[in-house]
C-alpha cells in the first residue's frame, strides 16, 4: 500500500481543496503568474486552522507589487481569506521526513497568524494510523518573514485514520528530532496563513527541489485608427485593446501618446478607461501627419507596455471625413519611450 494513497484518503477534504494545479513536476526556479504551480508535488492549498480534517474556505488571490519589496523579483501573490479560521499556503509531498524542505516568505501589513501541519507514516506507526503534527505560526507586521518547517517545533499525535481520533501523544519535536526518535517516512507538510482573516502575501515558495517566484502576467496592447489619411482639422477615432496570453480582454486603462514622425513621444491626455467590452476609444483632431501609440501604465499585476504605432497622414486637399483606408490593428511592441 502506498503511503500517499492512505494520506490522500484521510486528508482529501482539506488537501484536495487546492488552488489551480496541473499534474506536472519541475525543478529549479519557476516563475508563476497566478496561484497554480503546475507541480503535482508542491502546490497551494487551504486548510482549517484547528483541524486538518475539517473543510476550509477558499481564498481569493491576486498579484501585488507590495506590500513591501518582494523577496524575489518585483511581485508576490496576495491571498485574501474567505473567512477567519482558514490557512492558505503551500503543501509539499515528501518521500523522506528527514530530508523534507518546505519554506516560504510571508508578509502582511498588520501581521498574520497561521498554522503548519505534518502527516507522516513512520516505521513504528501501527497499521491504520498516522502521525499528525500541528504548530501555530505568526508573521510580524512591517516586512517579510521567512518560514521554514524544518525549524518548527510541532505537537505530534498518533491518529486513527478511519476515525481521526487521537491514539497517542508524541510530544513536542522538530521534524528532525521526530525522525531520530521514530524513523523516517513519507507524507506531506502543509503550512499557511490567514487564520485571523486578514490578507497576506506569499513569495519564494520552496519545496520538492523547486522555488516558485510570483511575477506579473504578460499582456498585449493593440491600436487601431478609423482611417490613416485625413485633411488638416479632421478628427480621427483611435481605439485600443489589452488582452492576456489567452486572448482575453483585460480592460486596462490606456494613455494615448503622439509625435511628429521621428520626434519625441508625448502623452496627449489622461488615462482613458475601457468600455464594457474592454475597448478604449478617443477622438483626436489632427493638423499634421502624426504617429500614435497607446501606453499601458504599470499595474499591480503587469509591467507597463506599449502598442505598435499607427500613422495618420495629413495631405493637402484630402476630402475631410472620407475614409481612405480600412482600420488596422497594430500589435504590441516595446519601443523605447
Amino acid at each position: 500500500m502506498r503511503v500517499r494513497s492512505t494520506l490522500m484518503t484521510v486528508a482529501a477534504a482539506a488537501l484536495l481543496c487546492v488552488l489551480p494545479v496541473a499534474p506536472a513536476h519541475a525543478e529549479g526556479v519557476q516563475t508563476l503568474t497566478g496561484p497554480a504551480t503546475g507541480d503535482a508535488e508542491v502546490y497551494l492549498t487551504y486548510v482549517d486552522c484547528d483541524d486538518l480534517f475539517s473543510p476550509g474556505t477558499a481564498p481569493a488571490s491576486r498579484l501585488n507589487l507590495g506590500p513591501f519589496e518582494a523577496p524575489m523579483g518585483r511581485r508576490s501573490l496576495g491571498l485574501v481569506p474567505g473567512s477567519a479560521g482558514t490557512a492558505s499556503g503551500p503543501v509539499v509531498w515528501f518521500d523522506s521526513l528527514a530530508a523534507v524542505q518546505s519554506s516560504f516568505s510571508v508578509a502582511s501589513t498588520g501581521g498574520s497568524t497561521g498554522v503548519s501541519y505534518v502527516v507522516v507514516v513512520t516505521p513504528d506507526t501501527p497499521a491504520g494510523a498516522a502521525w499528525l503534527a500541528r504548530a501555530p505560526l505568526s508573521a510580524s507586521p512591517g516586512g517579510w518573514s521567512r518560514v521554514s518547517t524544518s525549524e518548527i517545533a510541532y505537537e505530534w499525535t498518533l491518529v486513527d485514520l478511519a476515525t481521526h481520533a487521537s491514539v497517542q501523544s508524541g510530544g513536542t519535536a522538530t521534524t528532525a528530532a521526530f525522525t531520530a526518535a521514530h524513523g523516517d517516512g513519507k507524507g506531506l507538510v502543509v503550512s499557511g496563513f490567514g487564520c485571523d482573516g486578514g490578507a497576506f502575501n506569499l513569495d519564494a515558495v520552496q519545496g520538492g527541489g523547486s522555488t516558485f517566484d510570483f511575477e506579473g502576467v504578460s499582456l498585449d496592447t493593440t491600436i487601431s485608427a478609423g482611417r490613416h489619411q485625413a485633411a488638416a482639422g479632421d478628427t480621427i477615432t483611435l481605439t485600443g485593446r489589452v488582452t492576456d496570453a489567452h486572448a482575453r480582454v483585460t480592460g486596462d486603462p490606456l494613455v494615448l501618446e503622439s509625435r511628429a514622425p521621428g520626434g519625441a513621444w508625448q502623452a496627449t491626455g489622461a488615462p482613458v478607461l475601457a468600455d464594457a467590452d474592454g475597448l478604449v476609444a478617443v477622438d483626436v483632431p489632427v493638423t499634421e501627419t502624426t504617429e500614435f501609440r497607446w501606453h499601458r501604465p504599470e499595474s499591480q499585476y503587469a509591467d507597463e507596455g506599449w502598442s505598435g504605432t499607427v500613422t495618420v497622414t495629413v495631405e493637402a486637399g484630402a476630402d475631410p471625413g472620407t475614409p481612405t483606408d480600412k482600420p488596422t490593428d497594430q500589435p504590441s511592441e516595446q519601443p523605447t519611450p
